[in-house]
């Protein structure tokens, strides 16, 4: 066999598993990134930017709904520009980075909470409890340390 020929069946077998690859991204409507998160698990609460059908991810990608124009070099425009997700996203209560995030009722709760168990905590100060525990935990000798209030 000659070399030329060995070559052209590697090539010919890498370029069709890339080929089948891109076509499978495409239909499924995710990119390489999106499909690696999705595999290994790192984001579950994120938005999916795909859609339920195979014809509405090869319009999201190409931006038209016929098979022959998708099969045909073209100057038209992506269907979507971007600024729709946006819109989407926040509806749905996603932020800017694609995470879902609570709701503003139980934001408020938690920060509530967490204002009442600071409040439970310094109770002892006013009975200088605090400023004592500060000094005999103080290795460096730091007295700005026990004197330091955080406002919150």
């Amino acid at each position: 066999m000659s070399f030329l020929l060995v070559l052209d069946m590697a090539l010919t077998v890498v370029l069709f598993g890339f080929n089948v690859w891109n076509w499978f991204l495409a239909c499924s409507g995710l990119s390489t990134i999106e499909f690696m998160a999705q595999a290994s698990g790192a984001k579950t609460n994120g938005f999916d930017y795909s859609f339920n059908r195979v014809r509405d991810n090869l319009f999201k990608v190409f931006g038209t709904k016929s098979y022959f124009a998708v099969l045909s070099p073209s100057m038209r425009n992506n269907a979507f520009t971007g600024l729709e997700w946006s819109f989407q996203m926040s509806d749905l209560g996603f932020d800017e980075h694609g995470v879902l995030v609570r709701s503003m009722d139980e934001e408020l709760g938690i920060q509530m909470q967490a204002l009442e168990t600071i409040a439970s905590k310094k109770g002892p100060a006013a009975n200088g409890l605090q400023e004592e525990q500060a000094e005999e935990n103080d290795e460096d000798e730091d007295d700005e340390a026990a004197l330091t209030e955080i406002a919150i």
